[in-house]
């Protein structure tokens, strides 16, 4: 029964009615619910209770390229992949996780300068049940051709985690188990549930071609491989430079590259086939990077072309014509001077799109509302400040939610009620003495300011009680140099950012 139709419960029911439809759909299939981003002893995306949760994370792992994790039904991280290791919860390899892409490429792009160089989206865990994940991850291969070397996937790999092991810490049963070896478009490695809800779709398309690879995992572990052919032969210029994913719904397909521009189709996921082919030129392939993203209604398509990010209308009569532009690079830098121009996207467990830039920036750009038409959907620049830098690494995730009767994700706060990350205010920045700690409203329970060294260690600490809108906190004491910033309240992350100490 709806809640509107409630007429004589008292208040304190609603209230929890109310709450126990938030558990509902918090929890379960919360497979993506940690982002494991950056190098340098890197960053974590912890989506909990909704809200990104964002903190230095002290590990050896170089999260450079390739990016995939998986978290159980309640959120709790299992295991990540750079394409070189599979790592446990403890951010230790996993029992038999090592070598992955064996041989040249692994002793010389994972344990070298190139620090786990292996595709851009190259990697991507399923879960099969609660125990048994696989991983599907591309194999790369150098050929020296003299003065010129060329680097490009040849190899699909499976390989697979079983978490009953080691005391749940998990162990890989099975390692670098050959799929498909042909030349591949590099970049653009995706999955969908099928039709039946239990079996899943991967699919990596072939370089310069209109051949598809269908891959067919079962609910019994069997793995079957077909081909297609549709669309346009596409242009060895986009190899790893753009993106492809499904629309949450699992009707849609889209690549997007530079040199391509935008390739639609219809997906049947009962039968593994493409249809409808559309092509949109979106008219920006002097760029050399690009990605996508759908609204998590899959109505709006959100394409990235690095110095410039639109919005499509798939439901529009001409969808090319229903192109806005959302945005255009504003020249920010960070660190300086790193450009934070517009790369890959994902829609995350709090229906926002966050996207990161090419060149190893240190913020994610965010569509605060991607349901909306438009500007409405609030489109912001280096909206989200991240602990370190982080080159090209997102994580590569499917909807994990599609024939579950879950929603693909659950909005954060409503409006008037989210504090959100530019509103609360630290100045002067850059400081000397001290600084002003002052958020854009009181707010009901007490919040707690932290300072944090490029190390992650905490250099002060202040608590905003109930009611408080602004705190003066002391600096003497803490050397010069770059420091990062949050605040909660009860857990929930409501603010973050970059403060610079200058004497």
């Amino acid at each position: 029964m709806p809640l509107y139709f409630i007429t004589i419960m008292q208040t304190t029911s609603i209230i929890f009615l109310f709450f126990l439809f938030i558990h509902t759909f918090s929890f379960g299939q919360k497979n993506d619910n940690h982002w494991i981003l950056g190098k340098d002893g890197g960053t974590t995306v912890e989506f909990s209770n909704g809200y990104p949760n964002i903190f230095f994370a002290n590990r050896d792992a170089v999260m450079r390229v390739t990016n995939a994790s998986m978290s159980d039904s309640i959120g709790n991280l299992l295991f990540y992949t750079n394409g070189c290791e599979i790592y446990n919860a403890n951010d230790l390899v996993m029992d038999n996780g090592n070598k992955l892409n064996p041989g040249y490429i692994y002793d010389n792009y994972c344990q070298g300068s190139f620090e786990a160089y292996i595709s851009i989206n190259g990697a991507i865990a399923l879960p099969l049940n609660d125990s048994v994940h696989f991983i599907f991850h591309y194999g790369l291969k150098i050929v020296f051709d003299d003065p010129n070397v060329y680097l490009f996937n040849d190899k699909i790999y499976h390989s697979v985690v079983n978490m009953n092991y080691n005391n749940g810490l998990g162990k890989v049963v099975k390692k670098n188990q050959l799929v498909v070896e042909d030349t591949l478009h590099g970049g653009d490695l995706t999955a969908i549930r099928h039709a039946n809800g239990k079996s899943w779709w991967v699919i990596s398309p072939k370089e310069v071609s209109n051949r598809y690879f269908i891959l067919l995992l079962d609910a019994d572990e069997n793995l079957t491989v077909s081909e297609q052919e549709i669309g346009a032969v596409t242009s060895p210029l986009g190899t790893g430079g753009g993106q492809a994913l499904f629309s949450p719904d699992g009707d849609t397909y889209v690549r997007y590259n530079y040199a391509d521009g935008i390739m639609l189709f219809d997906f049947d996921r009962q039968l593994g086939q493409f249809s409808n082919y559309r092509h949109i030129d979106n008219g920006d392939s002097i760029m050399v990077t690009g990605g996508v993203a759908f609204s998590p209604n899959s109505r709006f398509l959100y394409i990235a072309s690095q110095v410039k990010f639109y919005q499509y209308d798939l439901q529009a009569s001409d969808i090319e014509a229903s192109r806005v532009l959302l945005g255009e690079y504003d020249g920010y830098q960070s660190p300086f001077p790193i450009a934070t121009t517009f790369y890959h996207c994902q829609l995350a467990p709090d229906c926002k799109i966050y996207c990161n830039c090419y060149n190893g920036c240190d913020v994610l750009h965010v569509v605060n509302n991607p349901d909306e038409p438009g500007l409405a959907c609030d489109f912001v620049q280096h909206g989200v400040q991240l602990p370190t830098s982080n080159a090209l690494s997102l994580p590569n995730f499917p909807n994990y939610r599609l024939g579950t009767g879950q929603p693909p994700c659950v909005p954060t706060a409503t409006k008037d009620t989210e504090v959100g990350q530019a509103a609360v205010k630290v100045y002067p920045n850059p400081a000397t003495s001290e600084v002003t700690v002052s958020l854009p409203v009181p707010l009901p329970k007490p919040s707690t300011w932290h300072l944090l060294d490029p190390l992650g260690r905490e250099v002060r600490r202040v608590v905003l009680s109930a009611g408080q809108q602004a705190v003066e906190v002391g600096l003497a004491g803490v050397p010069p140099g770059m420091y990062f910033w949050n605040v909660e309240s009860e857990g929930r992350p409501v603010g973050s950012g970059k403060l610079i100490i200058a004497r």
